[in-house]
């Protein structure tokens, strides 16, 4: 792997976490007309999810594993890295005294941890 691939990969993903962001938001804020907020959360999630698991293997990194167990996998590590920052969050909340430096060291790690465990499951080799 050439750094060049990897800086790709990450301006890719970058962008489309940018897309994915917007993309959910939206969901969010429209099902708040109609729906709780718990309800409009969840199904903005899951539309996220999906997002990732069409949209990441064939364009965030092209030439890589686009099989649905792949496909499942990403998923499912996006499940548990989402899992993971909810624990770093409240943990990060008591350490830090802050919400807000909670939040955004909880978006820095989970951001890479989503990367690199994407990226590992979508250019392993065959």
């Amino acid at each position: 792997m050439t750094t060049d691939r990897i800086g790709s990969d990450a301006v890719r993903f970058l962008v489309a976490g940018g897309l994915n962001t917007a993309l959910t938001s939206a969901v969010y804020f429209a099902g708040l007309t109609v729906l709780s907020s718990g309800i409009s959360y969840t199904i903005a999630w899951l539309v996220g999810l999906a997002f990732v698991m069409v949209f990441y293997p064939d364009r965030v990194f092209p030439g890589g594993r686009t099989g649905f167990a792949d496909r499942l996998a990403v998923g499912g590590s996006v499940a548990a890295v989402f899992v993971a920052g909810l624990a770093s969050l409240h943990f990060l909340e008591r350490v830090l005294q802050s919400r807000a430096a909670a939040f955004f060291a909880t978006l820095a790690i989970t951001t890479m941890l989503n990367f690199l465990v994407s990226r590992w499951i979508l250019r392993r080799q065959y």
